[in-house]
């Protein structure tokens, strides 16, 4: 149960604007919005985006429960020093940011110490920036990373981690140190490499080789479309974690260097097996923290409205689908859309509606699989 009377969204950009978008929907509470961009402020007017867009910062937190900072992280220092005199003692603060040491270390300089910061960080998000882009459904079957320290109450975690499973996402608790570590390997660096592979190829790039980036290079390099800006400091910010990975990346790279001058092909086979082996495992990352997903496979032609007949049916029959995936490669499978549910009842009412409308279906290989917050669209 919700015992937030008052919920401040400091920054409505994507990620603000949904949170401010899911709040609305699913929170019983007031919920101000307060941004430092005029335009943004009228669009969120406009939109009845939130119940009041504040006029300053002390407006926007001074009656706040909690306050969810979507701002860069490297505002934090400005923003807390900013609220700080008005906040009400007690006040819960959290934030989005995908970096939490350096969050967890101001919040600790210049908060007072009646209000409690609990550093927060949902792995969900978009290419594309700004209020327009913003959705209420961005966090759902998203994990949700919140990185309280040893001093936080374990009730002000309760009450996060409520809330976030009222957002329709996966509250996991980890040390800030951690946190940066593992975003640092599957986030960060990623990032750096779509970065830099686009870099590479578009300083050789002519006509004739521009034409010919297929999809492989676009899915490689799909990330690398997001805010130079943004990502300038999420690389300073966890540079002490980068450096490290990058220092690992060298290490190998040198190692495939040296394989492809020597001939080693051995080598070169390991090496590629080694990937391949992680990379096939990764549907099944995850387990300890998220829901059991149950799971169908449902063959589909390939013509217009296909996908809208199956999900139609689900949607008459009242079933839920929590995560629909096209399968490309058909290998092992009888379907062509893997259609996920979070319990056996919806499963089986699945079941039985598409039975019913003749369609072909598989369930999964006798067991549930686990759910993996990248694979729905």
């Amino acid at each position: 149960m919700n015992d937030f009377h008052q919920i401040t969204v400091i920054g409505l950009g994507l990620m603000g604007g949904s949170m401010a978008m899911a709040l609305k929907e699913r929170i019983p509470c007031k919920v101000v919005g307060y941004d430092t961009h005029p335009e943004t402020c009228r669009l969120a007017r406009e939109t009845a985006l939130v119940d009041q867009v504040a006029e300053n910062m002390a407006a926007a937190v001074a009656q706040a429960d909690l306050v969810i900072l979507a701002t860069p992280v490297g505002s934090y220092t400005t923003l807390f020093e900013a609220m700080a005199p008005v906040l009400k003692p007690g006040t819960m603060v959290t934030d989005l940011g995908s970096v939490k040491v350096p969050a967890m270390t101001a919040a600790t300089e210049y908060l007072l110490p009646e209000t409690v910061f609990v550093g927060g960080h949902p792995l969900a998000g978009s290419e594309k920036g700004g209020l327009p882009a913003a959705t209420p459904t961005l966090f759902e079957n998203a994990y949700y990373f919140l990185t309280p320290d040893e001093k936080t109450p374990e009730t002000a975690i309760n009450r996060l981690k409520t809330l976030v499973s009222t957002l329709g996402a996966f509250p996991v608790t980890l040390e800030a140190g951690r946190h940066d570590e593992i975003l640092a390997n599957t986030s960060h660096l990623p990032h750096m490499m779509a970065s830099l592979l686009a870099a590479i190829v578009g300083e050789k790039a002519d006509e004739s080789m521009t034409a010919f980036t297929g999809s492989g290079f676009r899915d490689t390099t799909r990330i690398a479309a997001g805010s130079p800006a943004l990502w300038e400091e999420i690389f300073h910010l966890n540079r002490r974690q980068l450096l490290v990975c990058l220092e690992d990346l060298e290490k190998k790279v040198q190692a495939v260097a040296r394989a492809l001058k020597q001939e080693d092909r051995k080598w070169m086979q390991d090496f590629l097996e080694k990937g391949k082996v992680f990379r096939d495992q990764l549907p099944a990352a995850g387990k300890d923290y998220l829901p059991a997903w149950y799971e169908l496979y449902v063959d589909i032609k390939d013509e217009p409205g296909a996908l809208a007949t199956i999900t139609g049916v689900l949607a008459k029959a009242g079933v839920n689908i929590r995560e629909i995936e096209i399968l490309h490669a058909r290998e092992g499978e009888k379907g062509a859309v893997r259609l996920a549910f979070l319990s056996a009842e919806a499963e089986q009412q699945a079941m039985k509606a598409l039975s019913g409308e003749g369609c072909s279906f598989a369930r999964s290989k006798g067991e549930k699989q686990d759910a993996h917050h990248q694979s729905s669209h």
